[in-house]
């Protein structure tokens, strides 16, 4: 079953990226001019010049205080295919697809009801110490969409304005919101003589689907890269969230960490490879992550 899902994932991704065939038709030396260095620098910062594609494998354990949240564990993986058009004034329009599949997820069984981790933070006072924690199916999660206004100035200030929505994809029922979530997303950063840093804001509300409950998540995506040549960077994207629906003690996530990152090419075609991991230093206290590692593969197709 889950090799068909990949199957069905792997046919979509071919049809949002379909316009990479275009890379046949640009000149082989279109890259050449930007040095590996810039590269890297590039795909670093989400303001980025660059098309795109990035596959993100992500490992978490558990802590919390429920029965067995310290034996829990998970995996996903995330699609996105990055897409800027350059504008005529230099900016960009930016349009972002992530494509999420989670595998073996944790869910905490209350009766007849199945409590994912974002349910948990809004129940955790309600829910039982004793009961117990099962796998849930691995499935497509909520795809989520973004489009926005981002560029470099001259002086190296990153800005991006933009709006994320996030739709009711998900294949678990058990997990899904099976909410339409829409809010604003704005970066602002430096590129540097010795590298990039800023950070992108967001918030996400529920505009339409189960109204059961309500759903408002803040998030701070932290952008670090600091280069020493040859492709290789010192990198730190820890992505700070709070959830305004969770009950006391059961909001922050707030993770801490770095990771190493290679750009590199293969024929003409640059690619990046990140390892990094994260401790959470404030996490939810009824369930949430402890500790995050993160590996990510991102080839280049081609610049605008």
């Amino acid at each position: 079953m889950l090799y068909s899902r990949f199957s069905k994932f792997a046919v979509l991704c071919v049809v949002l990226v379909h316009p990479s065939t275009l890379i046949a038709q640009q000149d082989e030396d279109e890259l050449d001019p930007m040095s590996i260095n810039e590269v890297a620098l590039e795909l670093s910062h989400p303001a980025t010049s660059l098309v795109y594609m990035d596959s993100r494998f992500e490992f978490r354990d558990y802590q919390g205080n429920l029965s067995d949240a310290a034996k829990q564990s998970a995996w996903r993986y995330e699609f996105e295919t990055v897409w800027p058009i350059a504008l005529k004034n230099g900016k960009n329009l930016q349009l972002r697809a992530t494509i999420p599949i989670n595998a073996n997820q944790s869910l905490y069984e209350m009766g007849k009801m199945d409590f994912p981790e974002w349910k948990i933070r809004q129940y955790a006072d309600a829910l039982p110490q004793d009961s117990y924690f099962k796998r849930g199916h691995d499935h497509l999660d909520d795809i989520e969409l973004d489009v926005a206004y981002s560029g470099v100035s001259d002086t190296g200030l990153i800005t991006l304005f933009g709006a994320r929505l996030i739709l009711p994809t998900s294949q678990d029922l058990s997990s899904g919101r099976d909410q339409f979530l829409l809010g604003p997303e704005v970066a602002v950063g430096k590129v540097t003589s010795w590298g990039v840093f800023g950070a992108t804001a967001s918030h996400v509300t529920d505009v339409s689907g189960d109204d059961d409950f309500n759903t408002n998540m803040s998030a701070v995506d932290v952008f670090f890269a600091w280069s020493f040549g040859n492709g290789w960077q010192i990198v730190s994207n820890p992505k700070i969230e709070y959830d305004w629906e969770g009950v006391d003690d059961n909001q922050l996530l707030l993770p801490v960490g770095a990771g190493v990152a290679k750009t590199f090419r293969i024929r003409r075609t640059p690619v990046r490879l990140n390892l990094e991991l994260y401790k959470y230093i404030e996490s939810p206290e009824a369930f949430g992550p402890d500790w995050l590692l993160t590996f990510r593969l991102t080839p280049v197709l081609f610049s605008p």
